[in-house]
């Protein structure tokens, strides 16, 4: 990684478009790390607001602003790794912070367990007034996985542990991932023809040759808006990871990924559905589950088709009921009544 004459460096690559209100936090959390020998890598993905005049205002030598044409996260994400001299390169995005000691304790697991092409760490969730102090303890594979023990030295998990979840489901943030700039040239940049979900992607085609140590404490914050990429793209992200899931389970020949891609199938169907129930298109809900169920043959997907017709609140639509019911009986009370 580094030799021990110089201590380890590390490029942080920032991708923003039209978040100038927020980027700034971003980059001062990073500029604030404990171990100070890094640059901080903007990457304006064609931004129309202020985010230039606001960068530029950082008076930090470290601070490095690249501006491109409007081309996706994954391009935006591309140039700044293009960019990176770093021994490390670490991901952050625009309305996400970190921990003042998170890149330190990043490079201690790695020291650790040198054979790792990365590492990464649980992290804090603030969406509304909804906060999460650990993500990972929050996920429905992973969290098995810790299975409530405190890691305090890492885990480390080898590529076959890693794939497997990630064919289920994806714990690993970006702004909680830092690897290696050797390993990241053996796996290679983020796809740009995937402009959301683009991290589950890449973070199955890295697991595929590189082992990642887990730091099993909150060194980010990932903050959810209302114009969140996670938000403004849910439906396109949810199709484009059943597509990604499709995909791998017809690449794997073992029964063991082929039996988790079908979990992450059916989880993800699960997910579109509800999206779809949510907003009224029922239809849409209900041809996702059977698309699904097509791929994979799971009955639950079936009974899910179904489900998405019923109310999506049935004690209320009970009460309803009762209540017109109710109603109907007494207004036929007080009719019998009046006519005898």
């Amino acid at each position: 990684m580094a030799d021990r004459a110089r201590p380890v460096t590390v490029s942080v690559v920032i991708p923003t478009h039209d978040r100038g209100r927020v980027v700034v936090e971003a980059i001062e959390s990073a500029l604030a790390q404990t171990h100070p020998p890094l640059e901080v890598i903007v990457v304006d993905d064609g931004s129309t607001d202020d985010t230039a005049e606001r960068v530029g205002r950082l008076r930090d030598a470290r601070v490095k602003y690249l501006r491109r044409s409007h081309a996706g996260v994954s391009a935006a994400r591309n140039a700044g790794i293009a960019a990176a001299t770093g021994d490390l390169v670490a991901f952050l995005d625009s309305d996400d912070l970190w921990k003042p000691d998170k890149v330190e304790a990043e490079i201690a697991a790695l020291a650790r367990y040198p054979s790792a092409g990365g590492v990464f760490s649980d992290l804090e969730k603030v969406d509304g007034a909804t906060f999460v102090p650990s993500f990972m303890r929050r996920t429905r594979v992973f969290s098995r996985l810790l299975a409530e023990r405190a890691y305090r030295d890492g885990l480390l998990l080898s590529a076959r542990a890693l794939s497997l979840c990630l064919l289920q489901e994806v714990p690993i943030k970006t702004p909680a991932l830092t690897v290696r700039r050797s390993a990241l040239e053996r796996a290679g940049g983020f796809n740009e023809a995937w402009t959301s979900s683009e991290d589950w992607e890449f973070l199955l085609r890295f697991a595929r040759r590189e082992s990642l140590v887990y730091v099993d404490r909150p060194l980010a914050v990932i903050r959810i808006s209302a114009d969140s990429l996670h938000r403004r793209d849910q439906e396109r992200g949810e199709l484009m990871m059943l597509r990604l899931l499709a995909s791998e389970r017809r690449r794997v020949a073992d029964p063991e990924a082929r039996r988790a891609a079908t979990v992450g199938i059916v989880e993800r169907a699960k997910h579109l559905s509800w999206y779809y129930r949510d907003r009224g298109r029922r239809l849409a809900a209900a041809r996702t589950c059977l698309h699904a169920f097509r791929l994979v043959w799971q009955t639950e997907l079936l009974l899910r088709a179904l489900m998405v017709w019923a109310p999506q609140n049935p004690r209320r639509y009970l009460r309803r009921m009762l209540s017109a019911r109710t109603a109907e009986l007494l207004c036929y009370g007080v009719l019998s009544a009046s006519l005898v």
